[in-house]
């Protein structure tokens, strides 16, 4: 009888390897073009001088990625193709083996077919480390990395398609439920992200996505490898979860029955979790498309009513293989009533989450920006933060205010600003905040705030300029002319160091809303070829005097003399299409022929023009510069107030 079942193990093997030996096969050729022949193929001097490479990855990454995610699932798909074919399945199961026997025999002959190209090509690559002085490039230990990390990821997709196949009866579903079930949680994670904003005041939906969300699943996780190595939790936590799913695959396939094949789905119990999860995360994905495009919670509900019912039938078609399907209204009933009952629940705030708010004391400082963007930029060091403790409270009685006027907020969705705050605890813990305001709103808070000195030290970097190591200062205009003022003399230097400091230290928070372009660009170079970038603003006064002392100020910024005339009308009488988009040209080109444009060549009033006008096209009067020398055009506007008063009289 040991005989026998002996025989029968070997045939099994055999059919194993008839089945998916090709897999395995197509797997290493495929990789052997990808990482060696790459390396043969680039191992000449003069190719390698090109060569950039710190790890295998990046040898064809892009295809190495795919085979890595497909491979595995395909290996999973045809191994277990018995458990979707009637007469195949009644052969297998007609054998005189244990079920366990034979689940233990396919899964492990699988992973050993899947691992054995990646093992094959790991012994290339070592042969040829010497030989062609790879060592160049990276060690020994890389090359064991690449081998442990691309085994692991195609272990833990090929054995979540194994899990997977066996609570359906049809390949095209285990296919796509893999892919479903490995991209799940970075997917709710986006999806709760986008939809939180809508019912939770103040989430940071943003701070939270770029959170590292990519190591949830092993299909972005996996896209990053060219660049970041996997971290001991990572690992131990895929180990973890890679067992898991080999025991609970083998326990699922000894509870199912032998019949069940050719359904998407063959246990019952699971038929209404992939309804209602396809309804639900349908749902969002309507929700999060209608909300951000179309304000308002009559398009956020239309969003969800939508998503949730094409959801809910594609989930029907896929359970009925038909797209004539019978829709199940108490299900429907009972799904919409527990949406609705949770929908209700947040809009208790049950976990006082919109109105925690630390105490002064507990807080060790604080990031106040505009943007979530400012906190998370890689070119800065560190993010603005501040840590004097009146600013503090300052920050914490504008976000009181903010929460107090929540509905207010909501309902202003013109227009709007972004405040931005972490507050980073004592103890270590970070609370994070992102409104849409209308910050006019909260003026004062605002102004002492951009106004205090240490938020000028934080944001400035002329702060960080020493006089006496400065070696050159460059001003360079703001238009098209081709010009720069240059200081290197040191004495004018100390000088302008300390006006443009002196500049920042008066500078008023309501000058810097105004919506006006600066005169120029001002590069500092100081000790060790360190650089500090600053706008000259309009409002630097002080600074525009002196250059003009130091017969520089033609130099440093657009002056009338640039100009060979200008072209001023009233907005309401040029036709700009915004929704369309425009060029300088057509404007330009429509003003020309406008007979209520007028044409300014007096040097004094395009002068003061330049200081008056805006560099956006959204104000009551459009004025457009032409630059003879360099044949180009320069459109700007001004509102109603800042508009010249020749200009205005001309217009009434």
């Amino acid at each position: 009888m040991q005989s026998k079942i002996s025989l029968v193990n070997k045939e099994i093997g055999k059919t194993i390897a008839r089945s998916v030996g090709w897999v395995s096969i197509v797997y290493f050729l495929v990789l052997f073009f990808a990482v060696p022949l790459e390396i043969i193929m680039t191992s000449s001097a003069e190719q390698r001088k090109f060569i950039d490479i710190d790890n295998l990855f990046q040898y064809h990454f892009q295809l190495q990625i795919i085979l890595n995610i497909a491979i595995p699932v395909v290996m999973s798909v045809f191994l277990f193709r018995f458990l979707q074919v009637k007469q195949y399945s009644d052969l297998i199961h007609s054998l005189p083996v244990k079920r366990e026997s034979i689940f233990h025999q396919y899964a492990i002959a699988g992973f050993f077919l899947l691992v054995l190209p990646v093992f094959l090509i790991s012994i290339i690559v070592l042969i040829l480390y010497q030989p062609l002085y790879l060592n160049e490039f990276y060690s020994l230990g890389e090359i064991f990395k690449w081998l442990g990390i691309t085994i692991l990821y195609n272990a833990f997709i090929y054995f979540a398609g194994v899990f997977v196949g066996m609570v359906t009866g049809l390949s095209a579903v285990q296919g796509t439920l893999t892919y479903i079930l490995l991209l799940l949680p970075v997917g709710l994670i986006i999806l709760l992200a986008f939809n939180l904003p809508f019912y939770v005041y103040g989430y940071p939906s943003q701070y939270y996505l770029e959170s590292k969300f990519e190591k949830f699943s092993p299909l972005v996780s996996i896209t990053q490898m060219s660049h970041r190595s996997l971290l001991a939790t990572e690992i131990i936590i895929y180990l973890i979860l890679l067992f898991s799913l080999y025991w609970l695959s083998l326990w699922i396939y000894r509870k199912r029955k032998l019949e069940a094949v050719s359904q998407a789905l063959v246990f019952p119990i699971t038929k209404p979790i992939f309804k209602y999860g396809a309804a639900f995360c349908s749902m969002l994905l309507g929700g999060m498309y209608f909300g951000e495009m179309r304000n308002g919670m009559g398009w956020l509900i239309a969003g969800y009513v939508f998503g949730a019912l094409l959801g809910f039938v594609i989930a029907e078609m896929v359970l009925q293989k038909s797209w004539r399907v019978s829709i199940h209204i108490k299900g429907l009933v009972i799904y919409t009533a527990a949406m609705a009952v949770l929908f209700i629940l947040f809009q208790f705030d049950l976990t006082q989450y919109e109105k925690n708010i630390p105490a002064a004391n507990e807080i060790e400082r604080v990031h106040f920006s505009e943007s979530f963007y400012l906190y998370s930029d890689a070119d800065q060091d560190e993010p603005i933060y501040l840590k004097d403790y009146a600013n503090i409270d300052l920050v914490r009685r504008l976000h009181k205010e903010i929460v107090g006027n929540k509905d207010m907020n909501k309902l202003q969705s013109n227009n709007q600003n972004t405040a931005f705050i972490v507050y980073e605890l004592k103890n270590g813990e970070k609370l994070v905040r992102n409104y849409r305001i209308d910050k006019s709103k909260y003026h004062p808070f605002y102004k002492l705030i951009f106004e205090s000195a240490e938020y000028k030290m934080a944001t400035n970097e002329i702060y960080n300029v020493a006089a006496d190591e400065t070696t050159k200062i460059t001003i360079t205009p703001s238009g098209p002319v081709n010009k720069q003022a240059v200081i290197t003399d040191p004495e004018d230097i100390t000088a302008t160091v300390e006006i443009l400091t002196e500049e920042v230290d008066s500078a008023a928070y309501d000058d810097s809303q105004i919506q006006v372009e600066p005169y120029a660009y001002i590069e500092i170079f100081y000790s060790d070829n360190k650089k500090a970038y600053m706008h000259w603003d309009p409002s630097y006064i002080k600074f525009e005097k002196w250059l003009k002392e130091k017969s520089l100020l033609d130099k440093a910024r657009v002056t009338g003399n640039d100009i060979s005339y200008a072209l001023a009308a009233k907005a309401a009488d040029i036709d700009i299409d915004y929704a369309r988009g425009y060029s300088y040209e057509e404007i330009f080109e429509e003003m020309n022929e406008n007979p209520l444009t007028l044409k300014i060549t007096d040097k004094d009033q395009i002068e003061s023009s330049i200081k008056n006008a805006k560099g956006f096209i959204d104000g009551d009067y459009i004025i457009a510069f032409y630059f003879d020398e360099q044949r180009s055009i320069d459109i700007k506007s001004f509102n109603e107030k800042d508009v010249p008063d020749f200009l205005k009289r001309q217009f009434e």
